[in-house]
């Protein structure tokens, strides 16, 4: 669908004019506030030792700025907290705020069919929506919107569900990508976040069924070129299988992909320079997904969890 890869661009370049700023955060014995000090890079032993700068200490050098070493799937000293559950609350907040963006623009561009009866939104709410229904079971695979749509946009919308569900899951947040049990298993449940985000985004009680009225018979089918009404044995109606089956396959796919070019790209960048807007630039080219689910977090769109120097850091997780 055009509308979740239109919002998902402007979400993510949402930030873009921020790319070459970041507050650093110097450290201050006395705010008893020491996650925001830098560990000493390259000691880790149960815990992360904390490295306290002095009171009257000038701008930290560029190698302290920069991010700790990667974390692995087997790494416990980053392991999250026993007692620190799934986030619930922040996890549905934020997909609620995705879903509402995403039909916000949708009732901009498809306005004329929010209101196409006696000019009321959700009018025969319950009419339209099991004619919505049935149309679907009866559909075939495509909903008649462009590949590009379905093949492209809702994989999109399922990564960006996806590290929704990650960013929210201490035992997820801090795994970078590696062929291990515990990696494939974050991501997995991850997929599953997003198969409900996408099911409920094209058939559920607030989707494009009931507020497009997709598969209504108020809105009758149309040919391939878009007119109406249908002349064709090729009517489509708007409602297919491609968007259910595509949005979690897909979505998983292009969030490995995206954890794949962190590790293997951007780390390197990180190892190789200090150059704070450079590494910015870098993750969020090569993440722009993973950017857009930050923004949705309150962070920075180039934020990472191995950033434990304090970098423009939420500390609402």
């Amino acid at each position: 669908m055009r509308t979740v890869l239109l919002v998902i661009v402007a979400l993510s370049l949402s930030r873009a004019s921020a790319f070459g700023q970041f507050v650093l955060r110097t450290c201050d014995p006395f705010d008893g506030s020491l996650q925001l000090c830098a560990p000493v890079r390259g000691e880790r032993t149960g815990a992360a030792k904390i490295a306290i700068a002095p009171i009257a200490s000038v701008a930290p050098s560029a190698q302290s700025l920069r991010p700790a070493g990667p974390i692995q799937a087997s790494d416990s000293s980053f392991a999250s907290p026993e007692h620190e559950g799934f986030h619930w609350g922040r996890a549905l907040e934020e997909s609620l705020t995705f879903l509402a963006i995403e039909q916000a623009y949708v009732v901009h561009t498809d306005f004329r069919w929010v209101v196409i009866e006696n000019g009321i939104p959700f009018n025969h709410y319950w009419r339209d929506y099991m004619q919505s229904l049935s149309s679907w079971t009866h559909s075939g695979w495509s909903d008649g919107d462009p590949n590009m749509y379905g093949y492209l946009g809702h994989p999109i919308q399922g990564a960006l569900t996806s590290f929704i569900e990650i960013q929210n899951d201490p035992k997820s947040r801090g795994i970078e990508f590696s062929n291990s049990k515990r990696y494939w298993k974050s991501r997995l449940k991850a997929t599953l976040w997003n198969a409900v985000y996408s099911t409920q985004w094209n058939l559920g009680p607030i989707s494009e069924v009931t507020v497009e009225k997709y598969g209504a018979k108020v809105r009758p089918p149309w040919n391939q070129n878009g007119s109406w009404p249908c002349t064709t044995k090729n009517c489509y109606t708007g409602v297919g299988q491609i968007d259910i089956v595509m949005t979690p396959i897909g979505g998983f796919g292009w969030m490995v992909g995206e954890d794949w070019l962190d590790k293997n790209i951007s780390r390197r960048v990180e190892d190789a320079t200090s150059n704070r807007f450079l590494i910015d630039i870098v993750r969020t080219t090569f993440n722009p997904i993973r950017a857009g689910a930050n923004i949705l977090h309150g962070n920075s769109p180039w934020f990472r969890f191995r950033d434990t120097g304090g970098w423009n850091y939420s500390t609402r997780h």
